[in-house]
């Protein structure tokens, strides 16, 4: 029977090598091998969202966070940083886990297992 499992993929090695991206920044595109991820800095808090906006399915670089929420650079649609929800659309969430060996981030996948 198919279920839905997440899978977590290393996305940084460090968190040193995640502030590093972030610099003056708080929104930074991040390209790997698993994808092409937005990810939010804000506070000590740290979000990744599919690098697309689910209006017009444009890139989200340039994005701005305002309060808690995601602002689309395009048609400033909001998103929430929390589930990626906003305007009766969402933006697609991963979530994110920080362990000892690096910083991990999940993507739903399907599995027979």
């Amino acid at each position: 029977m198919l279920k839905r499992k997440i899978k977590w993929s290393l996305l940084f090695q460090d968190k040193q090598e995640l502030d590093n991206l972030f610099q003056l920044k708080e929104c930074v595109v991040h390209k790997s091998f698993v994808g092409e991820f937005l990810l939010v800095k804000q506070g000590e808090d740290y979000y990744a969202f599919k690098n697309k906006c689910p209006h017009q399915n444009k890139p989200l670089e340039g994005s701005r966070v305002e309060g808690e929420h995601l602002i689309c650079p395009w048609h400033q649609y909001h998103f929430s940083l929390e589930d990626g929800r906003g305007h009766g659309l969402y933006v697609e969430k991963y979530p994110l886990k920080f362990e000892d060996e690096g910083i991990y981030i999940g993507q739903e996948k399907w599995s027979l297992f």
